[in-house]
C-alpha cells in the first residue's frame, strides 16, 4: 500500500489520547492547504502587467486544515464536548477551528463530524474576562445508521435528514508589506436543518422545550410528481464566547 494512500492526519487532535473523540470515532477525511496570498500588480501605459507582488502567506506558515471524523456504531457522544477558536496556541504552531458541522441521515450513512479551520497561527489575544473558545450546545447523537433529531421532534411524517452547523469569524491584522501578524475571533452562530417525507399528513416538526435555537423556516410542501411529499426546515441561534 503507498504510503500517501488515504485519510490519515487528525489536524485538530479530537481522536488523539485524551481528545472528544478518542476512542469513539474515526478520521475518515482529512486535508491540509496553504492559505492562498494575495496579488498586486503594476501596470504599464498600455494596461499590460509590468510587475507583479505576492503577499499574505509569504513564509508559507499558514495552513488551511479540515477533518472529517465518523461516529463509531454504538457510540453516544453529546456536541458540547466540542468547541470552535483557540484550540491550541503557540508561536506559529496554533490551531484554530471556525466552522464544524454535524451530519446523520436514513439508510448507511453513520453520523459524521466535519471540522474546518487554520493552523500555523500566532497566540491570540483574549478579551478581558473571556476566553478565545466557543463551547458548542448540548446535542447528542450517536452511532447509529438512521436521520436523528437534533433538538428537535418530528411531529408529521417521517425525519430523512438532519445537520447541524455553528460557526464563527477568523480575522487577520496585516503589516505594511501584506504579511499577517495576528488572528483572533468573533462572531458565533448555529443552525439546524432537517430533511421529512409525509406519508398520511404533510411533514411538520417543533423545537424541544429549552432549545437554543429559533425556527426560521417551518417545513413547506413540496409535492413532486409520483413521489412523497416532502418538506425542509431550519432553525438557528447564537454561540456565546465562552467566560475565563
Amino acid at each position: 500500500m503507498p504510503n500517501l494512500f488515504g485519510a490519515r492526519t487528525d489536524h485538530f487532535e479530537l481522536t488523539a489520547t485524551g481528545g472528544a473523540l478518542d476512542g469513539i470515532a474515526d478520521v475518515t477525511e482529512s486535508s491540509k492547504t496553504p492559505a492562498a496570498q494575495d496579488r498586486s500588480d503594476a501596470e504599464d501605459a498600455n494596461g499590460d502587467i509590468a510587475a507583479s507582488a505576492y503577499y499574505g502567506n509569504t513564509d508559507g506558515d499558514l495552513y488551511e486544515i479540515s477533518n472529517t471524523y465518523q461516529l463509531k456504531s454504538g457510540q453516544t457522544f453529546d456536541l458540547s464536548d466540542l468547541m470552535l477558536g483557540e484550540l491550541s496556541s503557540g508561536t506559529g504552531a496554533g490551531i484554530v477551528a471556525d466552522s464544524i458541522t454535524v451530519n446523520t441521515a436514513n439508510g448507511d450513512e453513520l453520523p459524521t463530524i466535519e471540522v474546518s479551520g487554520i493552523t500555523g497561527c500566532d497566540p491570540i489575544e483574549s478579551p478581558t474576562g473571556f476566553e478565545n473558545t466557543f463551547t458548542l450546545p448540548s446535542i447528542s447523537i450517536d452511532g447509529a445508521m438512521r436521520a436523528q433529531e437534533m433538538q428537535f421532534t418530528t411531529d408529521d411524517g417521517k425525519l430523512t435528514s438532519s445537520s447541524f452547523t455553528a460557526s464563527i469569524d477568523i480575522a487577520d491584522a496585516s503589516d505594511g508589506e501584506g504579511e499577517i501578524i495576528a488572528h483572533g475571533v468573533s462572531g458565533g452562530t448555529i443552525e439546524i436543518s432537517a430533511d421529512f417525507v409525509g406519508i398520511t399528513t404533510a411533514p411538520a416538526w417543533s423545537l424541544a422545550t429549552g432549545s437554543d435555537f429559533t425556527i426560521t423556516q417551518n417545513p413547506g410542501e413540496e409535492e413532486s410528481q409520483a413521489d412523497w411529499e416532502t418538506g425542509s426546515g431550519t432553525a438557528a441561534g447564537i454561540l456565546s464566547r465562552d467566560a475565563t
